[in-house]
């Protein structure tokens, strides 16, 4: 059972338990949560809070894990947070060859951060960029 003051924050979303983790004892916590079952990784994915002025973040980026529990059939997500530039967070599984696969080698910069313009980059390689990037003629 994960101990209670790893947990900063809980609640239910939509019928989807949540527990918020300090982000230096995240590794601590789903460690515990393992041993109490929550054996599989559903997804892993980080929210940019950086435009979203709703409401009062503790940082600009969240991370959040989905577990599920296969024996017990419970789902849980675990969410952190983590501001500085760049941000850190001790990884909870290593990578041995961590690889760049989907932007160029020479890439600087964080394609998924929300401090990009809107509207995009031109692709320089594609044949029709310079058709996209021309309004239609009867707009």
């Amino acid at each position: 059972m994960i101990a209670e003051e790893l947990i900063t924050d809980k609640g239910v979303s939509a019928g989807d338990e949540w527990i918020t983790v300090a982000a230096p004892r995240l590794r601590e916590a789903l460690a515990a949560l393992k041993e109490d079952g929550y054996r599989l990784l559903v997804f892993l994915s980080c929210v940019d809070h950086l435009a979203d002025s709703s409401r009062e973040w503790p940082a600009r980026f969240e991370l959040l894990y989905e577990l599920r529990d296969m024996e017990k059939l419970r789902d849980l997500r675990v969410r952190a947070f983590v501001d500085g530039d760049p941000p850190q967070i001790d990884s909870v599984h290593g990578h041995p060859a961590l690889t760049r696969i989907l932007m160029p080698d020479d890439w600087v910069g964080h394609p998924l951060r929300r401090d990009y313009p809107v509207g995009g980059e031109p692709v320089e390689f594609s044949e029709e960029h310079e058709t996209w990037l021309t309004p239609p003629t009867e707009a």
